[in-house]
């Protein structure tokens, strides 16, 4: 009787357990929402690369790229921190989960 007792107590602890769905996370990077776009970057001039500057409801800033260079293997693909390319850039992996959350204008 104790062992089932102890599953039930589990099953409904584990229900009860917080699943944080408003924020995106990737590695050590967390975007919570709601998102604010502070800012349009230019859009560069490498085919049309386009920058974001996004503020998380933390009050974290982040610049966002999308990914249009010419010869590019991945258009439209969504990088985070620095220019695709750079050391420092950080490429979404769940691109689907970020733009529900992030919702670039």
């Amino acid at each position: 009787m104790k062992p089932a007792l102890l599953i039930i107590l589990v099953a409904f602890l584990a229900g009860c357990a917080r699943t944080d769905s408003s924020a995106f996370i990737q590695g050590s990077i967390r975007i919570d929402s709601p998102v604010q776009q502070i800012g349009l970057g230019p859009v560069m001039e490498d085919g049309g690369t386009t920058q974001y500057a996004i503020k998380d409801a933390a009050g974290r800033s982040f610049d966002v790229f999308i990914d249009y260079r010419l010869g590019t293997k991945t258009p439209g693909a969504v990088y985070l921190v620095a220019y695709p390319g750079k050391a420092q850039s950080i490429r979404v992996t769940n691109e689907v989960e970020f733009r529900k959350i992030v919702r670039l204008r």
